[in-house]
């Protein structure tokens, strides 16, 4: 009876630890791999090698640090495939759909490179910081105020401007 109370009390932390940190460890894998699939196969290893660990009574004293480290490992293991699959040949069938698959990966990788770009020569690197803590970490206001060290109301009011800020760049130049 025991091990069943260990094995619901991994299982009910484990979700806990699911719910709570899917978002960013999804949301950091799209941003590194721009792909909606492979990021979700990144995130759902990173949780599995976490699941197997509490399930071997290993003690994860960070859940999101071995998460994030996780994940990136995975990110870095799917771009050495890509790399490897990428110098394979492509049968003439395939040759048109390949051109077109790659042209709007290339324009989707431009786009993100000019926004990027953009972004980096409007903002501040203090709210570049803010913009990865909200948008790409998922971070609450509380969280983000806490890390830089300031109030939650400032932090509220500083990701507002910043908002403000990016909504007129682009309106401006778009």
């Amino acid at each position: 009876m025991e091990s069943k109370d260990k094995n619901k009390a991994v299982q009910d932390r484990f979700t806990q630890i699911y719910n709570a940190y899917k978002s960013p460890i999804f949301k950091m894998c799209l941003v590194k791999l721009k792909d909606k699939d492979s990021a979700e196969d990144c995130m759902q290893n990173a949780f599995m090698v976490l699941y197997k660990k509490m399930r071997n009574g290993e003690e994860i004293e960070n859940p999101r640090a071995f998460l994030y480290k996780t994940s990136g490992n995975f990110i870095l293991k799917c771009f050495e495939e890509k790399r490897k699959n990428n110098s394979q040949t492509v049968p003439i069938s395939e040759y048109e759909n390949k051109i077109v698959d790659d042209q709007s990966r290339i324009d989707s990788d431009m786009d993100y490179q000019l926004l990027n770009k953009r972004l980096n020569d409007i903002l501040t690197p203090d709210e570049q910081q803010l913009l990865r803590y909200k948008y790409i970490y998922d971070f609450t206001i509380e969280e983000t105020a806490k890390r830089l060290n300031i109030s939650k109301t400032a932090a509220a009011k500083r990701l507002q401007r910043l908002r403000e800020k990016v909504k007129k760049s682009v309106s401006i130049d778009g």
